[in-house]
């Protein structure tokens, strides 16, 4: 296999391979979406039909109250009276209402008036429900609903039924109403299916284009082989600016953790650097400075390797954030000669993993600013609670900036650590506040106190 060859290979397998996962990922996220909009049209009609039969069984008992609470009529009067009132209150299709005793004797079924006198506490569906027991025991327990097997009326079937039953204490009735729900698949599986077809043309769509894609390349491929050196140079570039560009989508994906780990690392390395070459100017030693480079490049590569976890500082595991930031603050103040007064309390094991990586990376990206910007003497750090919160304050005496200014610059690449700060926080439910003027600049970091473990 000649160069040109392993060119076109390396071109179009790696394209075959991610439009492959392209088809496999999206036929399952299609899927997914399926079976959710499936699932949420049928709890969200469930739902309707419920509170259907609440209204329903609402209007029955109000058309039977004058009966129920009316002191003046005999007991056995008013039940008969209300007996009739239920047998004639029919609604739609199939839609009544029963009655039965807490022993299980028929009361009221206008349709099939044959369980009236008879006890059906044994009675169970096909799939070996008690559904009068059960239906008396939601009654008992303040209304609630069930979905059984049931014969159906109007088609002379068994259908699945949903049924709402409340009690009459003082009759010791329990009186419900039902609806069939057998429409409600029919109607999900109808719209499921259309979905699953919409979804088979989607991927036929991708799949082409995949295949189109491929054949593009592979083609390119074949006219390299053909054409002149110049030619073959310019159309290779172009076919590696084409994977650079698809790649760049992944790695948009990973650039605020880039930003937030690595960026602060190697900047933190760049100061070191410069100020080591200060003091070789001016002859003093540099090794403290460039071992304290070597260090920062060395836990760069560590985090490169981990790119895939989130980065956090191997201290935070094993001393927690206190010592994290404490650490940090020291080799901020001895690389810069900025002074730090580190006001903490311990919650060495009261924070998870994620919360001591925010606050640490919060406490970094205001450092790197300082350093970069304010021209600050002096910095104070406090850890806290305050309230019902866990604060983090910085507050340095440097010349400070318009926070306005730069809420209303809206280019992506200016304040986007401070972006990143707020939106660490937002994550956990926190909250980021800055307050700056001439005199210097306050953050606050807060995440609610309910996050600390006390056991």
């Amino acid at each position: 296999m000649n160069l040109k060859q392993k060119i076109q290979l390396l071109a179009v397998l790696p394209l075959a391979i991610a439009m492959l996962l392209v088809v496999l990922v999206t036929q399952y996220q299609f899927d997914k979406l399926s079976l959710e909009t499936a699932t949420a049209y049928r709890d969200g009609v469930i739902e309707r039909r419920q509170a259907e039969l609440k209204n329903y069984t609402l209007l029955a008992l109000s058309s039977i109250d004058h009966l129920y609470n009316n002191q003046d009529i005999d007991t056995e009067v008013a039940q008969e009276l209300a007996k009739d009132v239920l047998t004639n209150l029919i609604y739609k299709e199939d839609g009544y209402f029963f009655a039965y005793t807490v022993d299980g004797v028929g009361v009221v079924h206008p349709i099939q008036p044959f369980r009236i006198g008879e006890n059906w506490w044994e009675l169970q569906d096909e799939s070996g429900l008690f559904l009068i027991q059960e239906l008396i025991s939601n009654a008992q327990a303040g209304g609630d609903y069930l979905q059984y097997s049931w014969d159906k009326p109007s088609v002379g079937e068994v259908g699945t039924k949903m049924a709402y039953s409340v009690m009459l204490d003082k009759w010791e009735w329990m009186l419900g109403t039902g609806v069939y729900i057998d429409d409600v698949e029919d109607q999900v599986s109808r719209i499921q299916l259309s979905i699953d077809h919409k979804i088979i043309s989607a991927s036929y769509v991708i799949l082409a284009i995949g295949i189109i894609s491929v054949i593009a390349v592979f083609s390119t491929g074949l006219l390299l082989q053909f054409s002149e050196r110049k030619l073959a140079d310019g159309k290779l570039q172009e076919l590696t600016k084409r994977i650079l560009t698809a790649q760049e989508e992944e790695r948009r994906r990973v650039s605020r953790e880039l930003h937030d780990g690595i960026s602060q690392l190697i900047a933190s390395a760049k100061f070191s650097i410069e100020t080591a070459l200060l003091k070789i100017k001016s002859n003093q030693s540099p090794e403290e400075d460039l071992m304290l480079t070597t260090e920062k490049i060395t836990q760069t590569l560590t985090d490169l390797r981990r790119i895939s976890r989130d980065l956090h500082p191997r201290i935070l595991d094993d001393h927690g954030l206190s010592a994290g930031i404490e650490s940090l603050s020291a080799n901020f103040s001895r690389r810069t000669g900025i002074s730090i007064n580190l006001d903490k309390v311990a919650v060495k094991n009261m924070l998870s993993l994620e919360i001591k990586t925010t606050f640490y990376r919060v406490a970094q990206e205001a450092l790197t600013n300082i350093e970069r910007h304010s021209s600050a003497t002096e910095v104070n750090i406090a850890i806290g609670l305050r309230g019902r919160w866990l604060v983090l304050s910085i507050r340095d005496n440097g010349n400070g900036f318009d926070v306005a200014s730069l809420n209303r610059n809206k280019s992506p690449m200016v304040g986007i650590g401070l972006r990143n700060m707020h939106e660490r926080l937002s994550y956990h439910k926190g909250m980021f506040t800055i307050e700056s003027n001439r005199s210097g600049t306050t953050i606050e970091a807060r995440i609610p106190k309910d996050y600390l473990k006390f056991n």
